[in-house]
């Protein structure tokens, strides 16, 4: 997987970028960055490079063998690598932050860089606000994957992945995540997987993709949402509610109906996880001054393609400010501190 082709690297420049995230969009831009010559350090807290790419998304689809290869590219171009290293100011605990053994302030990181681009994804899943979601067997969808994923590639035991054979598995949701939930079910041998979404399927910017579930055997339910899971001691059920659309807008109906589950997996987006936990107003008119940049889904969902066309487009104006702003010393550090203290605080 090429994650940037450097035709012909520049000579070396006189800055130093600090990129918090080695995925999609984090490796874009670094690849960009050491291309024109510059210095990049990729910090990441996971033990390899690729992001969700690599610990998340179905081997069947991205194989980590082709992720490799395209950070071994980076490597061989100059890119400098820090994994199992988390960068914090203010960082809620998240997926994958076990693998972390080394800790990094980003204080530290805007005494040492000329400037920052923070891409560190999307891991935190949003959680399903209905009775019985803390049953066994009822999942997020992002963290049954990462943990698929992970075994599948030797990180993890099979021990710690449910057993799917001969199961029943409901997945609440009409994403590539909900897909890639569905396929991993068929592969893990799940008897019967139905897919269930408050929309229709032309909502669904997966609707390809589960056009061809479809054709191979899944169950899709159209307009209808989750009220409760059902079970005493595991899922065994989850009631619905089924949806109309109102001025654009779901709205549920008095009508239920259940469907019996083995599995329940709910894939109903996830929220961005920044080193700074709230960026409320600024960071394209504060944060940037101070050379921070942002880039991914820690700015808003992306799929893969268009992660790393905005790593590009970051890395771009990383090097323009770079080029015009950052010689003059515009925000030293205690000023930036103050700046992002603003920015967390909702006062800017």
């Amino acid at each position: 997987m090429k994650f940037y082709i450097c035709r012909e690297k520049s000579e070396p420049k006189p800055f130093r970028i600090a990129i918090i995230g080695a995925g999609p969009a984090g490796l874009t831009a670094a690849g960009y960055l050491a291309c024109r010559g510059y210095e990049v350090h990729v910090f990441e807290k996971m033990p390899e490079g690729g992001g969700m790419v690599a610990f998340a998304i179905p081997e069947v689809r991205i194989p980590i063998k082709t992720v490799r290869e395209g950070v071994k590219d980076l490597e061989r171009l100059g890119v400098n690598f820090h994994f199992r290293t988390k960068v914090v100011y203010d960082s809620p605990r998240e997926l994958g932050d076990e693998w972390a053994e080394h800790f990094i302030s980003l204080e530290r990181l805007l005494n040492e860089f000329d400037a920052i681009l923070i891409a560190t994804g999307a891991w935190k899943p949003r959680k399903l606000k209905v009775p019985g979601v803390e049953l066994p067997g009822v999942y997020d969808a992002l963290t049954l994957l990462h943990h698929i994923k992970m075994a599948r590639i030797g990180y993890y035991s099979w021990e710690r992945i449910p057993d799917f054979k001969g199961k029943h598995v409901v997945v609440i949701g009409a994403g590539y995540t909900a897909v890639d939930v569905a396929i991993e079910s068929r592969l893990l041998g799940a008897e019967k997987v139905t897919m269930v979404y408050r929309r229709s399927l032309e909502n669904s910017y997966a609707k390809a993709e589960i056009r061809k579930l479809i054709s191979e055997g899944i169950e899709f339910i159209e307009y209808a949402s989750p009220v409760r899971i059902l079970g005493k001691e595991k899922a065994q059920g989850v009631e619905f509610a089924r949806t109309k659309i109102v001025e654009g807008s779901v709205v549920t109906t008095d009508e239920r109906f259940v469907i019996d589950a083995d599995v329940v997996a709910y894939a109903i987006g996830q929220l961005p996880t920044s080193p700074i936990r709230e960026i409320v107003c600024a960071n394209e008119k504060i944060l940037k001054e101070a050379g921070i940049f942002f880039a991914g889904d820690v700015v808003a969902p992306r799929n893969i393609g268009a992660a790393m066309r905005e790593g590009k487009a970051r890395a771009r104006e990383i090097e323009e400010w770079l080029l015009s702003k950052a010689p003059k010393k515009v925000f030293p550090v205690p000023v930036t501190a103050r700046l992002i203290g603003s920015v967390v605080n909702g006062k800017c």
